[in-house]
């Protein structure tokens, strides 16, 4: 048994990354809620739904943990232009369910305490839970087995900047600490999932005629529509999902090299930028396994395994 943390800026494609995980049979211990893509209040409010609609549907309740509101140091904005208002457009979840007392931050230092060299930490948001359990407790670097993160690009191309991917934007500084701390990361870049977008997969989608394909199309609709629209895009991107994939599949990502990373995490035209030395010109050690090329047959398998269920 796998035992994770899902960290989430929740909206469409976090909570179907808690399906995917559970959908696995992966023991998730907490989704841990991190500033993000939507106002902090709805992160919460969808991660509860999906706890809730995940005890109905796959018999699992995951507790919820709200975290850090807000970056280490920086100012952030949130992107409702790009999930809508809802992080899954502008429809609004509710559920019965209540957020736990417990901070995330101190969840993860103990839950790393509890289960050292098992846990996994998924990163599918802005670092700053996890930099800040780094902060408190050092050790936890030693006790988490693994941490992946969607986040980063790996050819300049970003998402809220022309040269910036919004998870390390939001809090470069917090980025900056995972990635020199020691963690044994996986990078799953922005720039690499778009290249692996749903096009005509959509209306296969639309007629498998299931509870989760529906949901899927309702769910996806404006990221969809965004995507296709302003990022000029074939098709809607999986980020979150995608990186899913790679942390449960090991067929997903085709081509993976260590290289040493680094966050710019300046004022300046080049915040949130993940400078990767592919040359090592700078001489330091890698400490990130970047992920360069995806199998995209593979993630579609994972992805229909789901839908169809």
């Amino acid at each position: 048994m796998r035992n994770f943390i899902i960290d989430c800026d929740t909206a469409e494609d976090d909570i179907f990354s808690l399906f995917m995980l559970l959908h696995n049979k992966v023991k998730v211990h907490a989704i841990t809620v991190v500033e993000g893509n939507v106002s902090f209040p709805v992160e919460v409010q969808n991660a509860l739904w999906a706890s809730e609609f995940s005890k109905r549907f796959f018999g699992e309740e995951v507790k919820v943990y709200p975290g850090m509101e807000r970056p280490l140091v920086k100012d952030f904005k949130t992107v409702e232009n790009v999930h809508g208002k809802g992080g899954i457009g502008d429809l609004t979840l509710s559920s019965n369910l209540k957020p736990e007392g417990k901070h995330a931050v101190d969840l993860i230092v103990e839950l790393a305490d509890r289960y050292p060299g098992e846990l996994e930490f998924l990163a599918i948001s802005p670092l700053t839970n996890l930099a800040m359990a780094y902060l408190k407790d050092r050790t936890v670097v030693e006790k988490i087995k693994k941490v992946w993160v969607m986040g980063g690009t790996i050819n300049g191309h970003g998402n809220i900047t022309p040269v910036a991917e919004y998870n390390v934007w939001v809090d470069p500084d917090a980025a900056k600490i995972v990635f020199n701390s020691g963690f044994d990361v996986t990078m799953v870049a922005w720039d690499l999932i778009t290249q692996f977008t749903i096009n005509e997969e959509w209306e296969e989608i639309k007629g498998l005629k299931t509870e989760l394909s529906e949901m899927y199309v309702k769910f996806y609709k404006h990221y969809r529509e965004f995507a296709m629209t302003y990022q000029k895009m074939k098709g809607n991107p999986h980020p979150d999902l995608i990186t899913t994939a790679v942390a449960l599949d090991e067929r997903v990502a085709k081509r993976v090299e260590k290289f040493y990373v680094d966050v710019e995490n300046c004022d300046c035209s080049t915040r949130g930028v993940t400078v990767i030395d592919y040359l090592g010109v700078l001489g330091r050690e890698p400490n990130v396994n970047v992920v360069l090329d995806l199998n995209k047959k593979a993630f579609l398998e994972d992805l229909y395994s789901l839908l169809r269920r």
